[in-house]
């Protein structure tokens, strides 16, 4: 190719030959112009008279002279025309050619990339501060915008925290910081794949090493990676850099997380380390993909999660499809089914919360601008309070569902049993995992942090309805579970009084309700707050039904029928009859069919003999036959009867004991008729008794809860015919 002097020199010459040209058909045209007047004045000569000549254009001039050429001169006219204007054209495009390649080498076009905390101009890094003043440069070796940068942070980690992606599904990058306005990790290299990443410090303008990868800590802290491959954590200071965690391990991770505790591969297996490198977890083989202080969770060779305590113990004994950690609970999911359990394996919910989606990893999706353009999740959790709400995506939508912390940690305490969210849930097995069935309560428990029992609805006791002088039972406890499917429960609003509360007999096996009663005794009697069970064929039940009057139901393997009418305004069980009364009084009816026994008598039946009964009026006592005659009178009244089969001892308000017959209650058969003083007034029930009479002997009680025999004997008559 010419150069620009040649370029030059052959211009001027072509400049010159077509002058020449120009002259030679300037001399033409004078010539014609010589032979044209010499004409014109022989013309003029030759005629005697003058002729004005006729108005001659331009045009018309340059047609006679072309005709006058002859065909030499036309030839030479026209070539000369041809390469004159060749001339100019060439002229014009060499001029513009050599103007172009000028702003070519003379003003290259600018390069300017600005980012987050630097700038690059034309080859060169600016770094900037949080006001965008710059506080430091860098020469690229390589002096391209996408060879010399600062350096994205590594976006190798897989763990379980939620990822920031692009539409295409490449996950977003993250600028490094420039670190106490001194430090700044920069890739210059001829290619876009390498990966040597250099730590420049701008204030010294050196590199201080140089790595492969860099992760971000805190402000101050990176896990690095050095050029043999090893990871380390490293620490910049004003005036030094620290190896923090020395460059031993195969790879480190981290996840903020306030022990500043470092996920680590060692000898092929995963760990927790501490900012020491001092390891706080014992290995495990699968995968880390989260952990709490205490707890981990992984993945395992077949995708499924499970849960380690730090000594690599499984905490539950199922692996799923999700997990998620919180401090004292975990989230586990399958079959996207929602189930939260303490890490004791203690439930705090049993149904299963439905999922809608299977984004359980909360994914925000960016455009090519940085622009958030929409959110995937399945699930999201906050806790006040011990109230746990759970948000539910779905699509544009969403729902919430509320766990009760609160109730897990009550039904911790329960046996063989769960409260949640307005139901109680009965198990067989005491880590109640298999169900026998659940109660939907109608009146919800309000379980607050401090609450360590069921208020409103809850496994029903029994009610004592017994008031006689044969028994005086302890507590009663809960009623036990019959033949793992019927169970009373009482279910109540807070403000209830005694004649308006519910007892529900409910059948767990038809989840169905069988009866509804203000209270309820099965003589079960459990003493404990916990549920039992028991195995009955042919239980009997004494009820009082939400009208106040009593009757008798009966329990067996498989159903509850009736069995004895609701006729009663009481019944109670005495030893092997009941005392129920109607309208004409109280009587003694049968176990096994209802019937009568006695006649109606008028006071309350506290104890009974073969033949007698004896009742209590006024705080006195007195005896009855079978068909109501009254054996005792007011002249020989007693505080106090108790009664044997052939005769009864009476205790008078002076607290003396006496003996009698049912022939004759007026006469005391004690040797010598005399009475025996009593020491104390405990006259039936537990713990020592005022006195106590075997055959023909008398014991008297003592305040020591001693028993001495009394100087007095029973004499017994000759039995009348």
């Amino acid at each position: 190719m010419p150069n620009e002097e040649n370029q030059e020199f052959e211009t001027t010459r072509e400049l010159e030959t077509i002058s020449d040209l120009n002259n030679q058909i300037i001399e033409v045209e004078e010539a014609n112009k010589e032979v044209d007047n010499a004409t014109l004045k022989s013309e003029i000569n030759a005629d005697t008279f003058f002729t004005p000549p006729t108005k001659v254009t331009l045009k018309d001039k340059i047609k006679n002279w072309w005709k006058k050429l002859n065909k030499k001169q036309k030839i030479m006219v026209l070539s000369g025309i041809i390469v004159f204007i060749f001339a100019i054209v060439l002229g014009v495009v060499l001029l513009i050619k050599n103007l172009t390649k000028e702003e070519e080498y003379v003003e290259p076009p600018e390069v300017i990339v600005q980012e987050e905390n630097y700038r690059y101009e034309n080859g060169v890094l600016i770094f900037l501060n949080n006001k965008k003043e710059e506080i430091g440069r860098y020469t690229c070796e390589n002096q391209n915008e996408n060879l010399c940068f600062v350096t994205y942070y590594s976006t190798e980690d897989l763990f379980d925290v939620e990822q920031k992606i692009y539409e295409n599904n490449e996950k977003v990058k993250s600028r490094s910081s420039i670190i106490l306005d001194t430090y700044v990790f920069i890739n210059d290299n001829p290619k876009s794949e390498d990966t040597k990443i250099r730590l420049y410090n701008m204030k010294e303008n050196r590199i201080e090493n140089v790595y492969q990868l860099v992760k971000k800590v805190d402000a101050n802290k990176t896990i690095v990676k050095n050029e043999e491959g090893l990871y380390g954590v490293i620490e910049l200071n004003a005036d030094s850099i620290l190896t923090k965690i020395d460059f031993i391990y195969p790879y480190l991770g981290f996840i903020p997380n306030e022990k500043n505790y470092y996920v680590a591969l060692q000898n092929e297996q995963n760990l927790i380390i501490d900012e020491n490198g001092k390891n706080v977890s014992k290995a495990i083989n699968d995968s880390i993909e989260n952990f709490t202080e205490t707890y981990i969770k992984a993945l395992n060779n077949e995708g499924k999660y499970v849960v380690y305590n730090y000594n690599n113990q499984k905490i539950f004994d199922e692996s799923y499809d999700y997990v998620a950690l919180y401090n004292d609970y975990a989230v586990l999911i399958n079959d996207n089914k929602m189930y939260l359990k303490f890490y004791d394996q203690n439930k705090l919910n049993e149904e299963a919360i439905l999922l809608k989606n299977k984004n359980y990893v909360k994914t925000s999706v960016y455009d090519t601008n940085n622009v958030l353009k929409e959110t995937r999740e399945s699930f999201y959790l906050e806790e006040n309070n011990g109230i746990i709400s759970i948000t539910i995506f779905d699509g544009n939508s969403s729902s919430i569902e509320v766990v009760n912390k609160n109730e897990g940690n009550l039904s911790k305490n329960l046996r063989n049993m769960n409260y949640f969210n307005g139901k109680i849930y009965i198990y067989s097995d005491t880590a109640k995992e298999t169900l026998l069935g659940s109660y939907t309560c109608a009146n919800k428990n309000n379980v607050g942090s401090k609450d360590k029992t069921l208020n409103n609805c809850k496994l029903a006791e029994d009610t004592i309805y017994e008031d006689n002088d044969y028994e005086t039972p302890g507590k009663t406890g809960v009623i036990p579970l019959f033949n793992e499917r019927f169970i009373f429960i009482s279910d109540n609003p807070e403000l209830v009084n005694e004649n308006s509360k519910t007892i529900v007999l409910y059948d767990l096996k038809k989840n169905t309700s069988l009866g509804k009663y203000r209270s309820v005794n099965t003589y079960s009697y459990t003493g404990t707050e916990d549920i039992t069970f028991s195995t009955v064929t042919d239980l009997q039940v004494v009820a009082e039904n939400q009208n106040g009057n009593f009757g008798v139901i009966k329990i067996n393997l498989t159903e509850v029928t009736g069995h004895i009418g609701f006729n009663y305004s009481s019944i109670e069980r005495l030893k092997d009859y009941y005392v129920a009364k109607d309208a004409n009084g109280y009587l003694l009816i049968s176990k096994s069919n209802g019937a009568s026994v006695t006649s109606a008598i008028l006071y309350k039946i506290r104890n009974y003999t073969k033949e007698y009964v004896k009742v209590k009026n006024d705080g006195k006592y007195y005896i009855y036959d079978y068909q109501g005659k009254q054996i005792n009178t007011a002249e020989n009244e007693f505080k106090y009867i108790e009664l044997y089969d052939d005769y009864f001892a009476g205790v008078d308000s002076n607290n003396q004991l006496g003996v009698y017959t049912y022939l004759h209650p007026e006469k005391n058969i004690l040797s010598g008729n005399e009475q025996i003083q009593l020491n104390i007034t405990n006259y039936y029930g537990n713990g020592v008794l005022a006195f106590k009479i075997n055959g023909t002997e008398v014991l008297i009680g003592n305040s020591d809860k001693t028993y001495i025999p009394a100087s007095q004997t029973i004499v017994l008559p000759e039995k009348e015919n």
